[in-house]
């Protein structure tokens, strides 16, 4: 009997998730092409107060610009000769060809594109031109020509009167679904801020700090800067407080903790878009980020942040890289342009409906 229960629940799951099953086959796939253009407003007087952010790691389900931008070529590089090894009287050499390490499917992986990117001063493209693709045939999402951009106008006209400064402009097609199944895109550009800036927004420390502070003569001067703290104490020259100034926290003295990001790319823009469906209506969850450097005088609430200023010979005030966060959702209509706006940066959308965007 146990058997035939259990036989009976597979055939009743079978036939309750046959439809769900075949709704999730590619060929019933609903295909929109969205169009964005990201600018940020040029500087203006307003007085209006935003919050100390910090920037953050996004984690995309897709990103179309990273591979865009740095392309992997190991598919390329499986199908060329493998280079002979040098030798010294040997002026002559092989161009096209690969290197053991670079197909050795064991070794250490060449394909590192955030190390690519990290190298740019800033994104390599503004306007994206893509290389297309195929509704009918592609399971992934795609980039689009710079030849289907309809906002060409709306941009030239934000540099020709001032209003703004275009950080990014493409078009892309997608399949969308449901909210829970909607797929996020990773938008960013503008200029690469990784070299003067850790992912936490402080500045990069000098090169001795990190090598003194896995030292002696760094555990040596942090005693002397001890001993220097007390004594301030001792003297009344340091008055601890706990106001708050809703800034950051000093970064620590230990220069070590975002040592391993130095090799990540800051960008000035970055952030998500999620496109997704809700019965036949559409949706854009835009969560974007413009960095822009800015002096800030470190929260001094913290007991730790107080001390470490102590210790830094009465240094207050720093450059932080400050985060103004975009994040707005709403519920659209295809075809139409849709603005998000916000004091420091604006964005703009339009999700065309293709041969394939009717439910089917």
């Amino acid at each position: 009997m146990t058997d035939w229960l259990r036989i009976g629940a597979i055939l009743v799951v079978l036939t309750l998730s046959g439809p769900l099953m075949a709704q999730e086959s590619p060929a019933d796939w609903r295909w929109f092409e969205v169009e964005v253009l990201v600018f940020k407003h040029h500087e203006n007087s307003d007085l209006e107060s935003f919050p100390w952010h910090a920037p953050r790691q996004f984690n995309p389900a897709i990103d179309l610009l990273t591979p865009h931008y740095a392309p992997n070529y190991f598919g390329y590089l499986n199908g060329l000769p493998l280079c002979p090894e040098p030798t010294d009287d040997d002026f002559n050499f092989v161009v096209l060809c690969a290197k053991a390490n670079e197909i050795d499917p064991f070794a250490e992986p060449w394909y590192q594109p955030e190390h690519m990117l990290s190298r740019f001063q800033s994104a390599p493209q503004t306007i994206v031109d893509g290389q297309g693709g195929d509704i009918y045939t592609s399971t992934t999402p795609f980039l689009m020509a710079r030849d289907n951009h309809l906002f060409n106008g709306f941009r030239q006209q934000l540099v020709r009167r001032g209003v703004g400064e275009p950080l990014l402009h493409l078009s892309y097609r997608l399949p969308v679904f449901t909210r829970d199944r909607g797929q996020t895109i990773r938008l960013f550009g503008g200029r690469n801020y990784g070299h003067e800036f850790l992912t936490s927004g402080y500045p990069v420390p000098p090169p001795q700090d990190v090598e003194d502070a896995t030292t002696d003569f760094g555990k040596q001067q942090l005693f002397d800067e001890l001993n220097q703290l007390f004594e301030q104490i001792s003297k009344q020259q340091l008055q601890l407080s706990y106001r708050d100034h809703g800034t950051p926290n000093p970064p620590s003295l230990s220069a070590t903790d975002d040592v391993g990001n130095l090799h990540q790319p800051v960008w000035e823009l970055d952030g998500l878009l999620h496109i997704y469906l809700v019965g036949n209506y559409l949706h854009i969850d835009s969560d974007l980020e413009l960095r822009v450097p800015q002096t800030v005088r470190f929260n001094q609430r913290e007991l730790a942040g107080q001390i470490e200023h102590a210790l830094r010979s009465g240094q207050t005030t720093s450059q932080f890289l400050r985060s103004y966060r975009l994040n707005q959702l709403r519920r659209v209509i295809s075809h139409e342009t849709h603005y998000f706006d916000h004091p420091k940066l604006g964005l703009v959308v339009q999700i065309r409906r293709t041969d394939l965007s009717a439910r089917r």
